[in-house]
Parts: C-alpha cells; structure tokens; sequence
C-alpha cells in the first residue's frame, strides 16, 4: 500500500514541528530581565525598558544599539461580576504589527521577555521579521474585544433564581461527607440544603461547586491551594461565582481549603444565596 502525503499535511506537520521546536527552546534557555536588559544564557539578547506608575507600567523593546523594536501599553479591565484584568496592547515598528497578551503572573517584565525569545522576535541583536509573525499570531486574540463583548453580555445576564431548601436557618452550616452517597453535604437544621461538588484540582488551584440537592449550582469556589495548604499559612483569599447576582465575591480565611470551604458556605448561608 502507498501512502500519498498531500502538500497541507506536509505544511502543517512542519508548522507542528517547528513549534514543538521553538518551545523545547525557549525551555532549555535561561532567559532573564535584569535592569532594563534581556539577556538569554547569560547573553545580551535586548533591551526592555519600564516607563510608569507601580500599579501599571508600560514596556518599550529596543535592540542592544537602542533601536526601538515594540511598545507595549497597559490595560486594566473591570467587568460587572467584580473580575479585573490586565492586558498589554503591543505595537511593532515599523510595521505597525500588533498584538495583545494577558498578564498571568507578577512579573509582566519576565512573561513578556520569555515569549519573545521563543518567538524568536529578535535574532543577531536585530528585529526578527518571521519571529515577530509568530508572536503577533500566538497573540492575535483581541483582549480588548473579548473584554468588551464580555461586560455587554454580564450586563445583560439575569440573575439566577431558584428555591432553596426550607429549614430554621438557626447556627453555622456544617459540612460532612457522607460515606455511604460519597458526597460532601452541607447541612442546617438537620437537613442537606446543599452539596460541595469537586470541579477540579491542580496545579495549586481547588475548585469547587455549591449545588443543591436538585443538582443546580449556585455558586463557584476558587481557592489558591497551593497557597492555602503551604507550612504557615494564615490568612488566605478567595473567590467566589455566586450566580444569584452574577458577581464575584472576594473573600479570605485562615487555614487552608476546608477553611475556605466552610467561609463560604456560612457566607451564602448568611447572605440569604443557600
């Protein structure tokens, strides 16, 4: 039997290896920002200069010889569930290519040096046209439009509405699992008005839904387990979807995630949700 290799699937295996390749790359170098240099194995790769305030800065990229490169503009975007994202506009010169990425952890400086060496935006201390195609594709999603269409539709969302479980709300709920239903019940005044149901749990984050016992949920728990479980931890903070009023309630607890889980569920107890 032949097999006959069309012309596509030879451009998209080569496009699939290419960036299998440029990510084992930029994972074996050891890129770092010190000052306003990007150096790469310890190398002058390129300049990334910081202009601004403490609370949001904005990023020019220049070559070695302080040629400018790219300009990277901060955003801050609050949608009506309480949600607050930063995201950076970037604009190349001279072409004016352009591309929008969310900040992902503290440190914007580093994320953004990181993804510009496994572009390859720059090559031989120069402006890397192919390498600067691919960052503006890998970044290609309008941050700001997503965000846009994101606050019209919460805007537009009713609140859910639903029956809780009639009981003498008298003292705290309590949590318990059960071991014959395998499920972890919230109970008040001897009654299940409600079950603590695992979305997930990984890489440091403990996620979990509030239902009631007809199955609808109410409201969504995201807790930092890595955080909230390390030796020593007091005080930790939380979030919480409560889709009675669509918004995110931010909250804090001291211990670790059965902690945080009883916080909130004495928080939707208490604030008429559950």
């Amino acid at each position: 039997m032949t097999i006959s290799i069309t012309p596509h699937a030879r451009r998209a295996g080569a496009t699939l290896f290419l960036s299998v390749a440029l990510t084992l790359v930029a994972q074996a170098q050891n890129v770092v920002v010190k000052g306003d240099v990007i150096t790469v194995d310890k190398k002058p790769y390129a300049k990334l200069t910081k202009a601004g305030s403490m609370m949001m800065k904005d990023f020019t990229l220049l070559t070695l010889d302080d040629k400018e490169v790219m300009k990277a503009k901060g955003n801050i975007t609050s949608l009506p569930n309480n949600e607050t994202f930063i995201y950076y506009m970037m604009t190349f010169q001279p072409g004016g290519e352009t591309a929008e990425m969310g900040k992902t952890g503290l440190n914007f400086a580093q994320q953004l040096a990181e993804a510009l060496v496994k572009n390859e935006v720059m090559r031989d201390g120069q402006p890397n046209p192919d390498g600067i195609k691919r960052f503006t594709e890998a970044y290609g999603e309008k941050l700001s439009a997503k965000y846009a269409a994101e606050t019209a539709a919460q805007n537009n969302a009713k609140p859910l509405e639903y029956q809780m479980v009639e009981r003498a709300r008298r003292g705290p709920a309590a949590i318990a699992f059960n071991k014959r239903t395998q499920r972890t019940e919230i109970i008040q005044d001897d009654k299940v008005i409600g079950y603590l149901s695992l979305i997930s749990n990984d890489k440091g984050h403990s996620n979990w839904a509030v239902v009631l016992p007809d199955g609808l949920t109410i409201a969504e728990v995201n807790i930092e387990a890595w955080m909230a479980d390390s030796p020593g931890a007091r005080d930790i903070t939380y979030k919480m979807l409560v889709k009675k009023d669509n918004k995110y309630h931010n909250r804090s607890a001291v211990g670790g995630v059965g902690a945080a889980q009883q916080d909130a569920v004495q928080y939707l107890v208490l604030g008429g949700y559950l």
